[in-house]
């Protein structure tokens, strides 16, 4: 892939972040899911932060880590097969959390948050903060930086800081390093 094309597609990732929306709370399906349609659903809506074209990045969030999360008490346990907003939200917070954190640390910052308090609350701010940093990162086109704007929660606003700049380094790498199809050896 030629560098331009490279450029391209760097560009074409910032106008996608610079133009995402979490789903707040009332945009969270109102009916309880199942496990393939909890994945489906995540896979749809992030699907903005994992390489679709890259067949070794995997699948962003599977059957198998959503279980894990159950048996360590970080989301609770589906009630009939079915998971709630709750966990919904709650596994949407993770995804991003895990790029940077541990589960155990992942798990804590949502305890940390409230979430069993008040999710729609909790989740909604993370949502603001999550967005905040990432469209002001692709805008700017330099790596984010504590803010005042985020700082009304700065574990959540540090998390985000950590997930955006990780992000964004990575896709900048991605567009300076040649692909190994591309690769051409002399002979």
């Amino acid at each position: 892939m030629e560098q331009n094309q490279q450029n391209e597609k760097l560009q074409q990732w910032k106008n996608q972040i610079s133009s995402f929306l979490f789903p707040r709370w009332n945009e969270l399906p109102e009916v309880d899911l199942y496990m393939d349609q909890v994945v489906g659903y995540l896979s749809q809506k992030l699907s903005v932060f994992y390489d679709t074209e890259d067949e070794d990045s995997g699948k962003m969030i599977t059957a198998t880590m959503i279980n894990n999360y159950v048996k360590q008490r970080i989301i609770a346990a589906p009630v009939k097969k079915r998971y709630d907003r709750s966990c919904v939200s709650a596994l949407i917070v993770l995804f991003c959390l895990k790029q940077v954190l541990s589960i155990g640390s992942s798990g804590a910052v949502i305890a940390q948050c409230r979430w069993n308090e008040d999710p729609a609350g909790a989740y909604d701010r993370f949502c603001h903060i999550f967005e905040t940093v990432l469209h002001r990162t692709v805008s700017e086109n330099k790596c984010f930086e504590q803010d005042v704007d985020v700082d009304s929660d700065p574990c959540l606003s540090a998390v985000a800081i950590a997930f955006t700049n990780k992000l964004y380094a990575e896709k900048i790498i991605q567009s300076l390093v040649q692909p190994k199809s591309d690769v051409h050896t002399e002979k």
